[in-house]
């Protein structure tokens, strides 16, 4: 399979790639269904060439998230390693809240960590943390 670019635009949104398995999402403040969906067959795809996916998604920008996107988030979300909220404001972390218990509620294997952050800056040492994490824990259940 060929390599996906450093660089995405799904409408106004962008997806960054960090390393082969850390993406940074960048959400912009009209969020269309079809958008999140061309997104996170983004993110499933890195899942399945990389075998992890740790992903920060930036919603600084996002002011509402439409009805429809919250009632399909939870079936849609890509199995992640460990996912990163930046910039939250209270309504949408309350949203993004509800959204990780309905998946974990209709996907239970779909539990992984997450967290809330300020900026970018703060988020992503938590990312790579939560990558040196997976690998060690991976690396123990599975010695060469």
């Amino acid at each position: 399979m060929s390599s996906l670019p450093t660089v995405l635009r799904f409408g106004d949104h962008c997806v960054r790639f960090v390393t082969p398995d850390m993406v940074v999402v960048e959400f912009k403040p009209d969020i269309a269904i079809d958008d999140v969906i061309a997104i996170t067959d983004v993110l499933r795809t890195v899942k399945e060439r990389e075998g992890r996916l740790f992903t920060l998604a930036d919603v600084s920008s996002v002011t509402t998230v439409p009805r429809r996107v919250r009632i399909l988030g939870p079936r849609v979300v890509p199995a992640y390693d460990a996912l990163a909220f930046v910039s939250a404001h209270f309504a949408l972390r309350v949203v993004a809240e509800m959204v990780m218990r309905a998946t974990k509620v209709l996907s239970p294997k779909l539990s992984f960590p997450y967290a809330f952050f300020d900026d970018q800056a703060t988020a992503l040492p938590w990312l790579h943390a939560q990558r040196r994490a997976f690998e060690a824990t991976h690396a123990a259940a599975h010695p060469r």
